[in-house]
């Protein structure tokens, strides 16, 4: 969070404040600094090692005392990963930071030189323009617990984009190699669909094993999910396929593969829950939060390491801005433009709430009624949940504010 005396959003910054922009690069950065009335001091190139980091923290004590100022704050573009060790630098030596939106950016550029141009020296100047304007975002910079359980929450993402990555390419083969399949067995990653991949992944190794074999292991894997009608449907689907029948062993080899470290995700994916629950469990907003029925470990978890802890922000509003589910509308004159969530924001934080949410619209949950409600209004399903979501997001801020657990009847209080 920023320092509320250096600087407050939607307001120029004071005359004794230092604001630096710095646009964010891979390898370099480039830094500019400004004051509320001084023109743009000369960029440097900020290169991402300890003697150019601390030659960079000389140059804005420098600065302070050239534009007379008394405090410092830096804006930066978080996107993708390279600021980190930057922004890490600067928060150790006491220094604030906030964020600047791409889009505003974006729309800036032009404005500053009447061209779309983007340049290094450019974005920096723009980047501390806005900052100096109070353009700004929270910078979100968790540490100590928070910033293990962010870590193990992005590990635990990047590890689930990479399963669904696979299961992708094992339906590829099965489209190739049998594609009426999937009408019978109609998931990949369930029990009974990678028993037959592993043990039957082709036509004719099922018609091989035979129609006893497939029904008896079918109704064992499933547990009775799939029934001897199951199997004989799908026997004869593999007796009358169209599916291709030469050329096999390569796509074999490479199914194998893929089953190999489906397998081994899986394992790694529940490890890597094990720490979150571990991490997470002994935070104070982590009792509040996973209190609401429905909501769930990951959700929580998910909730608090995006968000740096619920207790750094003054209301709800803010925390929608943050999941990027903040409403906003085009209008112009008489036409009245339709109301949509701008999904700047955090992401991964934006998903869980909308998968929470889903939860909370089923019957006897918190928020059944509410989505009832809206749903009885005309309004459409998607629209509906993003309604619950903001909805559930303010009951979590407000039982984190309270310090108190979910109650039944709290939606009402909390409204």
């Amino acid at each position: 969070m920023c320092k509320e005396k250096i600087i407050k959003k939607g307001r120029f910054v004071k005359r004794e404040v230092l604001v630096v922009g710095i646009d964010i690069g891979s390898q370099s950065h480039i830094a500019t600094g400004v004051s509320l009335e001084s023109d743009f001091t000369k960029p440097i190139i900020v290169r991402n090692n300890r003697g150019s980091y601390e030659r960079f923290i000389e140059t804005i004590e420098g600065w302070k005392v050239k534009l007379g100022c008394k405090d410092v704050v830096v804006g930066f573009e978080s996107t993708g990963h390279y600021w980190k060790p930057l922004g890490y630098y600067l928060k150790s030596r006491g220094i604030s930071l906030v964020e600047v939106s791409t889009i505003s950016t974006k729309k800036s550029r032009e404005m500053m030189d009447n061209s779309p141009l983007k340049a290094d020296k450019k974005d920096a100047r723009i980047i501390a323009d806005l900052v100096r304007q109070g353009k700004v975002l929270t910078a979100i910079l968790p540490e100590g617990k928070i910033l293990e359980l962010r870590n193990f929450m992005h590990t635990r993402e990047n590890f689930i984009k990479e399963r669904k990555g696979i299961e992708n390419k094992i339906h590829k083969i099965i489209d190739i190699t049998f594609p009426e399949r999937m009408s019978v067995i109609k998931s990949v990653e369930n029990k009974t669909s990678i028993y037959l991949l592993r043990k039957a992944p082709f036509p004719d190794n099922i018609i091989k094993r035979g129609l006893k074999w497939l029904k008896r292991e079918m109704r064992k894997r499933s547990r009775g999910r799939y029934n001897d009608l199951d199997a004989e449907r799908l026997y004869s689907l593999a007796k009358d396929t169209i599916g291709l029948k030469i050329g096999l062993e390569g796509l074999h080899y490479e199914l194998k593969s893929l089953l190999k470290r489906l397998e081994v995700l899986k394992e790694e994916i529940k490890d890597i829950e094990k720490h979150i629950e571990e991490i997470a469990r002994d935070m104070e907003e982590y009792r509040y939060i996973k209190s609401i029925k429905g909501v769930g470990m990951i959700t929580t978890a998910a909730i608090i390491s995006e968000t740096g802890g619920i207790k750094n922000y003054g209301n709800a509003k803010e925390l929608e801005k943050l999941a990027g589910i903040n409403l906003y509308e085009v209008s112009s004159g008489k036409h009245k433009g339709e109301k949509r969530i701008t999904k700047m924001g955090r992401a991964l934080m934006r998903q869980k709430l909308y998968l929470a949410a889903i939860q909370q619209a089923r019957e006897n949950m918190p928020l059944n009624n509410f989505y009832k409600r809206l749903i009885n209004r005309g309004i459409k399903r998607p629209k509906a949940l993003i309604a619950v979501s903001r909805k559930l997001l303010t009951i979590i801020f407000a039982l984190v504010r309270d310090g108190r657990e979910y109650e039944e009847g709290y939606v009402k209080e909390a409204a």
